[in-house]
């Protein structure tokens, strides 16, 4: 035990699994801990003494899923392991940690989501709203850096970035309790307090090296997140690349709500990757592909040159469909070289790990000849990553065998004939094994018993088996061993001494093929590096080609992107609801934003008549044009966007302490002070969640300052008509309606945008359409009629509501309310509320009291 608490002492704040045998075991709190998260029995250590120690354990090959059941609960996990053979140990069996594993660190492929990084970001403070924020993936060795002068700004990046650990260093706890409060669930926040002293020495000395005064906040965080993932790993090389610095401005900025509401990675309900725009896109065939395509997704370009090489890419890939499928084939061959990369760094590279790489030098020349070309320097191999392939292919070829294991200690790893003395051990080791095999056709002739056996197990060696029957044929010369339930094992000086001469044969094979595996693995580590790079260069191959096959199966087309202040896209559609729909069956919509002449469109028409989805589908037009990709759509012409916000739908948020409204309007807010002249502005519906008249107010306002203060380029929708009414005051403000048709007193969503605004927003209609039973709508349309034309009270108005004045004018606050009602999202008590809140609007006995306020 004084080895389990010394390690304990050194990680007071992980669950510590030490290796006893072939099971990992928790001791004292840990098994409490673990025995509850992975439904383990819990029992005790020294049971009859008065103060037993609890326990708990997993076998030693299945401790991976253990692993990531408790990493997934936000726990850190030490694996300690034996470090010499138990059979040649003196006294206690040497024991070391071998690794860390938080949630933001793990390089185990079983625990990895391939499609995705996994990182750990680091939060820097200077205490004056300034932060520094670096994210790391251990497995890739990826490190990237930026600063933000602001905690939305902050949360934002962190948004795309989607750490799964986040270290706070000099935050303030206003900061603190932000992103804590902001981030309840999504990873683990983690205090300076809990640090282990391993990484408090790595930081201090990295942050003591730190030289230069260019972007210090981001580079501290750098050094921070780098020391705290070394202290991590206590064996090995991680394999990190000198960090990227980069700036807010040097892509489409996106913060968390366009993220979220434009579902660019995940749904909004259930979190879902099928039903994002990147479900759409994600044609990709290897694993680091995926994982550049998102983040080619998250990043947009702002830079022209660069989004026009990647588009004349896809172009190159979209034209020439057999180098395209040749290309996605070959790739298809292609392991994941960036994760294998550091593995060999970290020296926990498996056999096949090697292979893979063998098979990847064999096949990325053949590619590089197929892309010849084809695409230019997007589609291009760097010469010195292939001459690093090339110099390494022969050597890998001729030491590895075809057919690898899983583990070294399984054996077979080296090729027979690559290294003379393991061939000579093998060749001993299976002499004495074809001698021992013989000994059993002998000893059967020579005892008469037919049924005799040699057999092998861990425990006994080799072994002769006689069944009961038998026993009595048991010549003297047989050594008894061991008695079981059908008959006696023995064993005998003959085979006594081959049985020796295997395992020395096998334990110098075994020797010689580990220091030939670790020459090999030196070798390779020595340019793991520029392995990496191959693997980033193919990912890049990999994007561009999904997106060409993506376009071509789609038929989308090349946007022209320009640094004009125009948005002008004909037949747009919306990729993942077409994607939904048999061909041909979504409608497509022209939008023309233009920052001279409409700046500001205004948006009207009935709930479920495609408002939502044309806002959106114009922002994923933009994002895909500005990723390099082409876009759904007859035609598109793109003036660089610099930021994308959007204000789509709104749920409360308890843990926050947040309504509806709070959250929209701080999302709002934030639109108004962030936006630029270059920005993209989604709002949809502002105001609707408070009354009417405050609603409607905010609504106008908002759309005053976008227009006269901002100058983004802007789309509104709103069920408040009276909006449109500022198109006549507004030089670049234009109204657009979604179109419906009227059939027998009955409404048909045409989903077509057109010019003009709408002239009413068939509420009602669409409550019908919802199920609302026949009586209710009914007097709902009553209602509207006595509403609309003005007439007295309403026979329903309680006497307290008609005593009340009403709000003038009357006619228009009554239609106004009744057109921002939503009844697909009215509750049955809702609807009473807003019948109780109609009446009072319509009681004409006190002109001077405010009508009643109800939040739907």
């Amino acid at each position: 035990m004084r080895q389990y608490l010394g390690v304990k002492a050194d990680h007071p704040d992980a669950i510590v699994l030490f290796r006893l045998g072939d099971f990992y075991e928790m001791f004292f709190e840990d098994a409490v801990i673990g025995a509850a998260a992975l439904d383990l029995t819990l029992t005790s250590r020294d049971k009859n003494k008065a103060d037993p120690v609890p326990m708990c354990g997993v076998p030693h090959h299945a401790v991976r899923g253990y692993i990531n059941r408790l990493i997934d609960q936000g726990k850190k996990v030490v694996l300690c392991e034996q470090t010499e053979d138990p059979r040649f140990a003196k006294g206690l069996v040497k024991r070391e940690v071998t690794q860390v594993i938080t949630p933001g660190i793990v390089v185990d492929d079983g625990v990895l989501d391939p499609s995705c990084p996994r990182y750990v970001a680091c939060v820097v403070g200077d205490g004056a709203g300034a932060f520094g924020l670096a994210y790391l993936d251990v497995s890739t060795g990826e490190l990237r850096a930026t600063e933000e002068a602001g905690i939305d700004a902050l949360c934002g990046e962190l948004c795309r970035a989607n750490p799964r650990e986040v270290l706070l260093s000099g935050v303030s706890d206003r900061a603190r309790a932000h992103l804590t409060r902001r981030y309840p669930s999504a990873y683990q926040v983690l205090e300076d307090a809990v640090m282990s002293a391993a990484w408090a020495a790595q930081r201090d000395a990295a942050l003591a090296a730190r030289t230069g005064n260019d972007r210090p906040l981001a580079r501290a965080a750098a050094a921070e997140v780098v020391a705290y993932a070394r202290a991590t790993q206590p064996r090995g090389t991680l394999p990190i690349t000198e960090p990227t610095i980069y700036e807010a401005g040097d892509a489409v900025v996106l913060g968390d709500a366009a993220i979220a509401n434009l579902e660019l990675c995940q749904t909004l309900m259930g979190n879902h990757k099928a039903g994002s725009l990147l479900a759409v896109i994600d044609a990709t065939v290897t694993a680091p592909g995926a994982r550049a395509l998102r983040r080619r997704l998250l990043y947009p370009l702002t830079d022209l040159g660069h989004i026009r090489r990647r588009q004349d890419a896809v172009a190159a890939l979209v034209e020439r469909p057999v180098v395209r499928e040749a290309v996605r084939d070959q790739l298809a061959q292609i392991a994941d070289l960036e994760r294998i990369a550091g593995r060999v760094l970290l020296a926990t590279a498996s056999p096949r790990d090697l292979g893979s790489i063998r098979t990847a030098a064999g096949i990325v020349p053949e590619l590089s000849r197929t892309l010849a070309g084809v695409g230019g320097r997007e589609l291009a191999l760097d010469p010195a990553v292939l001459a690093t392939l090339a110099d390494l292919e022969p050597r890998l070829s001729a030491s590895l065998a075809d057919k690898l294991p899983a583990t070294l200690a399984d054996g077979g790893v080296i090729r027979e004939g690559y290294d003379d003395e393991l061939d000579e051990q093998r060749r001993l080791s299976s002499g004495a094994k074809d001698e021992i095999l013989a000994i059993e056709t002998d000893e059967r002739e020579r005892t008469g018993i037919a049924s005799l056996k040699v057999k092998h197990n861990r425990v006994f060696g080799y072994y002769i088996e006689v069944t009961k029957a038998q026993l009595a044929r048991v010549p003297e010369r047989f050594i008894r061993k061991q008695t079981i339930a059908t008959g006696e094992r023995y064993v005998t000086p003959e085979l006594a001494t081959l049985e020796a001469r295997v395992a020395a044969a096998d334990d110098a094979a075994r020797a010689r093929e580990a220091a030939l595996w670790n020459e090999l693995c030196a070798a390779v580590a020595k340019v793991a590096h520029t392995i990496a790079e191959a693997g980033r260069e193919l990912a890049a191959i990999d994007c561009t080609a999904a997106l060409a096959e993506v376009a071509h199966k789609r038929g989308y087309v090349r946007p022209v992107v320009d640094d004009g202040a125009v948005i002008d896209i004909t037949d747009g559609r919306h990729p993942v609801i077409e994607s939904l729909l048999l061909a041909g069956r979504f409608v497509p919509n022209d939008c023309l934003l233009d920052s001279d002449q409409r700046q500001v469109l205004i948006l009207t028409g009935p709930n479920m008549g495609g408002k939502s989805t044309y806002m959106r589908q114009v922002a994923h037009v933009v994002i895909l044009a500005q990723m390099g990709a082409f876009v759904p759509a007859a035609a598109a012409r793109i003036g660089v966007v610099d930021r994308i916000f959007t204000r789509v739908g709104a749920a409360d948020n308890l843990s926050r302490g947040d309504s509806t409204f709070m959250v929209e309007m701080r999302e709002t807010a934030a639109i108004c002070t962030g936006a630029t002249a270059r920005s993209l502005v989604l709002l949809d519906e502002v105001g609707r969640g408070t009354a009417t008249f405050d609603g409607m107010s905010i609504a106008w306002a908002v759309a005053e300052y976008l227009h006269d203060a901002v100058g983004a380029r802007t789309l509104l929708s709103t069920h408040y008509h009276e909006l449109c009414q500022l198109a006549d005051t507004r030089p670049r403000m234009a109204n657009v309606s979604v179109a419906i048709a009227e059939h027998g007193g009955d409404i048909v969503f045409l989903h077509r945008v057109v010019a003009g605004g709408a002239s009413q927003s068939y509420g009602i209609d669409v409550a019908r359409l919802a199920g609302m039973p026949d009586a209710v709508v009914a007097r709902a349309r009553d209602l509207l009629s006595s509403l609309e034309a003005g007439d007295g009270p309403l026979t329903s108005s309680p006497p307290a509501a008609r005593a009340r004045p009403r709000p003038a004018p009357a006619k228009d606050l009554l239609r106004s309310r009744l057109r921002a009602i939503d009844p697909t999202r009215t509750t049955p008590m809702d609807a009473l509320a807003v019948l109780a809140e109609l009446c009072a609007l319509a009681a004409p006995d006190d002109e001077s009291a405010e009508a009643p306020h109800f939040v739907m």
